[in-house]
């Protein structure tokens, strides 16, 4: 894509065993095209913000927040710092696969948004019991909004800069994975063309995940009626 210039946000925490081969790999499936990585670590006690500095890579910016750790706060962080036309927000554990990030980039030459999506007829994940759940929470989610995005937990998505900065980032970014279920309601609202693609769930190479996961349930569902109430949040 001519004057393509792409920035992947990459919040981070306690990742060192995966950083880099992560940032690795984005770099590689990116070099068809102006990009960079901006790596935003919540202060990991397991130093991944000084072992991404150490490489001094030039395609690579390093932001260290030091307080309120926050997945959301941290990809705003990412969203304020970068400098592209296009913006990608993947995780950093291989849950999200960077092979996925030319047809995500490609295909924003005829949508607003791509999104990946587990529940797009392809699309599954390695734990029977999350996959059921989840897909069963995106209904509730589709259901109460009366939208139509079939995932709106993953948070694996590109989007054009200028269509992303119409969204109050205020009432989006803050908390952890709950931010997407606002990005996608807010990009609803907003009327964005939205292009959902079947993606497979990775595997961490490395560190273990969130188990939490009663506690984020009941904090997910309460957000999304409060967006289905109208009870929208204040800017943070």
């Amino acid at each position: 894509m001519k004057n393509t210039f792409v920035s992947v946000i990459v919040p981070c925490y306690n990742e060192r065993g995966n950083i880099l081969p992560l940032i690795s790999a984005i770099h590689h499936e990116l070099s068809f095209c102006r990009h960079e990585i901006i790596v935003v670590d919540d202060n990991s006690p397991d130093g991944t913000y000084a072992l991404v500095t150490s490489k001094r890579l030039p395609y690579v910016k390093a932001i260290c927040r030091p307080r309120d750790p926050s997945l959301a706060r941290s990809i705003r962080t990412g969203l304020e710092a970068a400098r592209g036309n296009i913006f990608i927000a993947m995780d950093s554990d291989f849950n999200h696969d960077p092979g996925y990030i030319p047809h995500m980039v490609m295909n924003l030459e005829h949508y607003d948004c791509v999104s990946a999506s587990r529940f797009v007829y392809g699309g599954k994940m390695e734990s029977r019991f999350r996959h059921v759940a989840s897909w069963f929470f995106n209904i509730f989610v589709r259901l109460v909004t009366r939208k139509f995005v079939t995932d709106s937990l993953y948070g694996y998505w590109a989007i054009k800069k200028k269509v992303i900065e119409r969204i109050p980032y205020g009432r989006v970014f803050w908390g952890y994975g709950d931010y997407c279920i606002r990005l996608m309601y807010y990009l609803q609202e907003e009327g964005a063309s939205i292009l959902q693609f079947p993606a497979v769930n990775g595997r961490r190479k490395s560190g273990t995940g969130n188990s939490r996961f009663l506690k984020t349930l009941i904090q997910y569902t309460a957000e999304t009626l409060k967006l289905a109430f109208g009870i929208f949040p204040r800017e943070q």
